[in-house]
């Protein structure tokens, strides 16, 4: 992400933000409520207007390529808000996730791949997903985007409304994820998780970026720690 001004419509969000994340990497993306950091995710992945600037993924230029698109192209992206189907089973959602197949079969397959790695899941294909604890579908939101096998996955505020017990369980899903080589995004409220498993760290704050380093990095900076982690 190079110099991008970003927003929606009218509203301009995004001021000049520079990042980069290295392939195989965790990213943190921090900061007050307001910032910017979805809409930073979302410029990324289409749901946001670029103004200016260039989104390139592995040298390629994909500023303003679509949803779909990105999807199809082994990007997944696990929205903040709630975004599970209710009135379908874990099982049809998990299908939703695999629609760019064009292949009932082959999404068959890779949900009940799936399955293996979250027996949890498994276990209540059948119920509807209206049912489940937050915990729950959760992680089937996260199931759902692997769906595609992707090779980045943006996460926008995995642990939020979950019990620590689940926070904990999703954290370890992304690191399982990121040593089997995914890259990985994450926007996270709770700063001192997200810079924990972080390679790269980035503080946003009015749409501008304030800090960068590495996870460690920023976890020691006392200005940081003073501003953003409550220290």
């Amino acid at each position: 992400m190079h110099d991008v001004v970003a927003g929606y419509g009218n509203t301009t969000v995004l001021h000049d933000v520079n990042i980069a994340v290295d392939d195989g990497q965790i990213a943190c993306l921090i900061g007050p409520n307001g910032s910017g950091k979805s809409t930073l995710m979302k410029s990324i992945y289409g749901f946001a207007d670029v103004k200016a600037g260039t989104v390139t993924l592995r040298g390629e230029d994909i500023t303003g390529r679509s949803p779909q698109e990105n999807l199809a192209n082994g990007m997944s992206y696990v929205l903040q808000e709630a975004s599970v189907f209710p009135g379908m089973s874990v099982h049809e959602n998990m299908l939703m996730g695999g629609y760019v197949f064009e292949d009932d079969e082959r999404a068959n397959r890779r949900a009940e791949e799936l399955y293996d790695e979250f027996p949890i899941l498994g276990d209540i294909r059948d119920q509807r997903a209206g049912t489940l604890s937050g915990g729950q579908r959760r992680l089937l939101e996260l199931a759902r985007a692997l769906m595609v096998d992707p090779e980045v996955m943006m996460l926008d505020e995995p642990s939020i409304g979950l019990e620590p017990r689940f926070i904990d369980d999703v954290f370890e899903r992304i690191k399982q994820l990121n040593d089997l080589g995914t890259t990985i995004l994450l926007v996270e409220q709770n700063a001192e998780k997200g810079l924990s498993v972080a390679d790269r760290g980035f503080v946003l704050a009015s749409g501008e970026i304030k800090f960068t380093g590495t996870g460690t990095e920023l976890l020691n900076d006392d200005e940081v720690g003073r501003l953003y982690l409550g220290g």
